[in-house]
């Protein structure tokens, strides 16, 4: 009995020994000390770009679906482009028995233009002078630019005077917002100016050999600007079947565009994005596979974080706002997209890759004027976990390309513009991540 208690006893020790070796000795089981801890690092210009390119010509004023009349608003000169939908050629008139009829021996006696502006942008606190030209040279709409006429394969030509070749002036009046208001119930809230013209305009738009081919729209106030939405030609004529009425017979616009004057050529050294036709700008990167750690990640002596063994929490792209030149300040929000360019040999017209902002970066236009020098931020992580992901597998950091684009294309005369290469305001990238384990000295 006292044999078997004893063995018992040492039995109990030994198995309560063995358990406390087993927790002493823990790592040996698999199990790993973990001492997370996250860093936010920036990484300069010079250290992930290896250079940018800026493109232009994507859309046109034409893709505008307005026309836009300024003069000297900002510094910028616009003028609207317009023709006209084929004139009658007949009319249905009601005799005076009333019965209708159509007449197709019509003689025009004048009418007028009937213009229908956006009260939402432009300068609708003050009267907006505005006068009416007869084009009389041949213009392409998509094409046309205050120096060309026409631009389309192995077609140019310029106008024989710059913004809008030789013309002739058909009538002019003021527009004054919501002083003459028209509601529909599919559109925003319009203001209309009508502008008469005489038999003699009337007779050029008539002749299609040697009259008008559209009308040009210029404002003749200095600081204002307006946007035109519609432009109709209502003629009055006098049917043969009854001379003694005057019929009126509405003709609307078949082609709308504008002409700026002293577009700028593509920049140097500093980024542009947005404008009509607008601009792109393409960034090329190389991310690096290491950085230097912080001090609370290795203390005083330093040390490198290799990027493809930590966890990447938030990956920004930072731009610095500059003023753009005078005349070409965005007058509304710029709404910028980030793509990436799927195959930059094919550049200016490489196909890109989806949408990798999670939302799209909406910038106010007094960053590009009375707060320039602001930072604008982009939302990068799941690029940059791709490219690092890659990294990890292949064991070098692939070269990638990125565009920042406007998210409509155009959207305003205006752009945006951001610092570039060298100096205060380059573009950095900033990264939080999280490190699980010991980091190397340098």
């Amino acid at each position: 009995m006292k044999r078997y208690l004893l063995a018992t006893v040492i039995f109990c020790s030994a198995l309560v020994w063995g358990c406390k070796e087993n927790n002493t000795t823990a790592p040996d089981l698999g199990f790993i000390e973990v001492n997370p801890r996250t860093a936010a690092v920036t990484i300069p210009y010079d250290d992930f770009v290896s250079g940018f390119q800026v493109y232009g010509g994507y859309g046109s004023a034409a893709d505008f679906g307005r026309g836009v009349v300024a003069l000297d608003f900002a510094g910028a000169n616009v003028r609207a482009l317009m023709k006209i939908e084929d004139l009658p050629t007949s009319a249905d008139v009601v005799g005076s028995d009333g019965v209708s009829r159509t007449d197709s021996d019509l003689s025009f006696v004048g009418g007028r233009v009937v213009l229908s502006f956006d009260t939402i942008d432009g300068t609708l606190n003050v009267p907006v002078g505005i006068e009416v030209f007869g084009v009389v040279e041949e213009w392409h709409g998509p094409t046309a630019t205050w120096d060309v006429a026409v631009d389309t394969a192995g077609d140019r030509r310029d106008w024989t005077q710059l913004g809008g070749g030789a013309l002739n002036s058909l009538g002019a009046g003021t527009y004054a917002a919501f002083s003459d208001q028209q509601f529909d119930p599919e559109l925003p809230l319009l203001d209309t100016l009508s502008i008469s013209v005489d038999s003699a305009a009337v007779a050029g738009f008539l002749n299609p050999g040697g009259g008008s081919t559209g009308f040009l729209l210029a404002a003749t106030f200095s600081g204002t600007s307006v946007n035109v939405v519609d432009l109709k030609l209502v003629l009055n004529t006098v049917p043969s079947t009854q001379p003694d009425t005057v019929v009126e017979l509405s003709v609307g616009t078949d082609d709308v565009t504008f002409i700026i004057e002293g577009v700028p050529p593509a920049p140097v050294g500093w980024l542009r994005v947005g404008g009509t036709p607008s601009w792109r700008s393409v960034i090329s990167l190389t991310i690096p596979s290491t950085v230097d750690g912080t001090v609370d990640l290795c203390g005083a002596v330093g040390c490198q974080v290799d990027l493809r063994e930590v966890d990447l929490n938030l990956a920004e792209l930072v731009l610095t706002t500059r003023q753009p030149q005078s005349g070409f300040q965005p007058q509304d929000t710029t709404v910028l997209d980030l793509r990436r360019v799927l195959n930059p040999e094919l550049l200016p017209k490489s196909p890109l890759g989806s949408v990798l902002l999670p939302a799209a970066t909406i910038v106010p236009p007094a960053l590009f004027s009375t707060d320039v020098g602001a930072e604008v931020s982009f939302t990068v992580t799941r690029f940059v976990r791709e490219v690092l992901e890659v990294a990890a597998e292949t064991g070098s950091v692939p070269d990638a390309s990125l565009v920042l684009l406007s998210l409509l294309e155009p959207s305003d005369i205006g752009f945006a513009s951001f610092a570039g290469s060298g100096g205060v305001g380059a573009p950095e990238l900033r990264l939080l991540f999280t490190v699980a384990n010991e980091v190397g000295l340098p």
